[in-house]
């Protein structure tokens, strides 16, 4: 065999043995992330009524905060929009159909038409319906105090009941009016926006209470819809110009936006942070460490006169990465120059 050939020899068992080392392989592709399944259960709130042309009998339209969320990226979520205007508890818990063991995200907004917000409003803001604004006043503390704490906390606990792997959110109302505003069009006093902003102040605070108690996300958007209050120079709410169409005290498109959108994403995160949350979530377990019970006595060791040889206490370093080229390149260098002497002493015979 020529000096060439034992040297082509080596070359090849060199890129042999880096190949088996697993340098030069292709890196692995990552998977790709899960598709999130994610149910908007609610009222008139969480259907966007007031941001868009309705889309359907229960007025959802494509401004609701739900829809704005998932279309950040369409691809990455299935929406299913069980929200309808003029939902009460009882009819977000009907809505609850929609979810399942395999749902992954469930936001709701519900409450307000438990307390007839709508009607108390319409007879206070009417003249000479005192008394019906009176006894709307005190329907509603009444409800506050009794039947909606439970009523709210039957669906939380149906939801989480459904979904047990999902992300369950439930957001809160917005103060519909401004205090000291100037309003365009017609006035609204300044006791009816006081008696507006403390209605909604003590929904949300159930709501609140219930979502701690149930052990679900809150989402507060009384701040993020501060300065934009119906009566403000840029109001997120409609205001009464709503009242034909059925949209007054709901958010406008920037309502839904700006109001309830920002909250509600850093809430849950991005629709790509949920997909990532959802793959950790279904990754297979990591097996179990072995158990470290007490261990079986060692046998025993019968010691000789002959002396032990010295030990070699020499620290020994772990071979990987670079080192592992470095290592077999050297060897066949060795083995390349080994036989390179062989053949020539041959010759020389």
């Amino acid at each position: 065999m020529s000096l060439s050939g034992v040297l082509r020899g080596g070359a090849a068992v060199a890129v042999a043995l880096l190949a088996t080392a697993g340098f030069g392989a292709p890196a692995r592709a990552g998977a790709a992330l899960p598709t999130v399944d994610y149910v908007a259960l609610g009222d008139s709130y969480a259907a966007g009524v007031g941001a868009g042309t309705p889309l359907d009998a229960c007025r959802n339209t494509a401004g609701a905060y739900s829809r704005l969320w998932a279309a950040a990226d369409a691809k990455q979520v299935r929406l299913t929009g069980a929200a309808c205007s003029g939902g009460k508890a009882a009819d977000v818990l009907t809505a609850a159909a929609a979810i399942s063991d395999e749902t992954d995200l469930v936001s709701i907004t519900a409450g307000a038409n438990d307390l007839g917000v709508t009607g108390a409003f319409a007879a206070c803001m009417t003249p000479g319906r005192e008394a019906d604004c009176a006894a709307a006043q005190a329907a509603i503390e009444t409800a506050l105090q009794t039947t909606l704490p439970a009523a709210v906390g039957t669906v939380l606990t149906t939801v989480k009941e459904k979904a047990p792997k999902a992300k369950v959110v439930l957001t809160g109302y917005p103060q519909p009016f401004s205090p000291a505003g100037t309003c365009t069009g017609p006035n609204i006093p300044v006791e009816i926006r006081a008696l507006g902003n403390r209605v909604m102040a003590g929904l949300n605070a159930v709501l609140a209470a219930q979502a701690k108690l149930a052990g679900v996300a809150y989402v507060d958007v009384e701040d993020a819809f501060a300065g934009h209050e119906i009566c403000s120079a840029a109001p997120w709410v409609v205001g009464v110009e709503g009242q034909a169409d059925g949209t007054i005290l709901h958010p406008n498109l920037a309502g839904q936006t700006e109001g309830y959108l920002p909250p509600f994403t850093r809430a849950v995160g991005t629709p790509q942070d949920v997909a990532q949350w959802i793959a950790e979530r279904d990754a297979p377990a990591s097996p179990s460490p072995a158990p470290t019970g007490s261990a079986s006595p060692a046998p025993s060791v019968t010691t000789s006169a002959v002396a032990a040889p010295p030990r070699d206490d020499t620290p020994t370093l772990p071979i990987t990465g670079p080192d592992v080229v470095l290592t077999v390149l050297a060897g066949v260098a060795l083995v390349g120059v080994g036989s390179a002497v062989f053949l020539l002493a041959r010759r020389a015979r």
